[in-house]
């Protein structure tokens, strides 16, 4: 049997790397990406995410533009 991820742990595991795919994520914890998708929802954490990996694009798009 899996237990269920708490709020906390998955949104620590987003925090660790937001770019991180929800299947290699629910590989991780033994749930499938449908699992990790349907806990994302129902803790609201899809906009967190989003969010997240919008600020970690930015951030790399601006080192680039600074590099060249």
């Amino acid at each position: 049997m899996v237990r269920r991820l708490t709020k906390e742990e998955l949104q620590d595991l987003i925090d660790a790397n937001p770019l991180r795919g929800l299947a290699n994520i629910g590989e991780e914890v033994g749930l499938t990406r449908v699992g990790i998708e349907k806990l994302l929802k129902s803790y609201k954490l899809e906009d967190y995410r989003n969010q997240k990996i919008k600020t970690l694009r930015r951030t790399a798009a601006r080192q680039r533009r600074l590099n060249k």
